[in-house]
């Protein structure tokens, strides 16, 4: 089976931007495992197809994420996409999850009244969001390993 291992933030050697994947029939496991949110979410407009978007949209546990082309980095400012990113935003802090946009490396988090960039967020960071002590929303990149984490976080200041 042909190799996928990309680095993160990278597209997949195997992808062909703008068609899609070259090996798709013969794709490994890890592969099969992803549901891009374009094939899963039966109610998504023709203008999110990741081939016209370029941004593809899937969603975690706990987030949904915007992973955008990195040769199209502004794309997801742009409407309709910025507009229906923010419109989920909104719906998806009400459940208690988060958006946030990826290019490559780089994280905005994308909070019910702003957008929060963080800038480059490591393999031993995460992102956490939630209320200021003013009531409006912040995130924050933190390693994993902050002892301020075991304590639910509370503590780190949100940008």
């Amino acid at each position: 089976m042909p190799e996928t291992e990309s680095p993160a933030g990278e597209w997949c050697r195997h992808c062909q931007v703008g068609k899609g994947c070259r090996i798709y029939d013969a794709r490994p496991e890890r592969c099969r495992a992803f549901h891009c949110g374009w094939l899963g979410w039966s109610a998504v407009p023709e203008h999110w197809f990741p081939a016209k978007a370029r941004i593809i949209v899937s969603s975690e546990p706990a987030r949904l994420v915007f992973d955008v082309d990195p040769a199209a980095p502004t794309r997801w400012r742009e409407q309709p996409w910025h507009g229906e990113i923010k419109a989920l935003a909104v719906m998806a802090f009400a459940e208690q999850r988060q958006v946030l946009v990826r290019i490559g490396r780089k994280v905005i988090a994308m909070l019910p009244d702003r957008d929060c960039e963080l800038g480059v967020v490591a393999d031993d960071e995460i992102v956490i969001t939630g209320l200021r002590p003013d009531g409006t929303w912040g995130a924050a990149k933190v390693r994993q390993d902050d002892p301020r984490m075991a304590l639910g976080g509370a503590t780190i200041p949100l940008q």
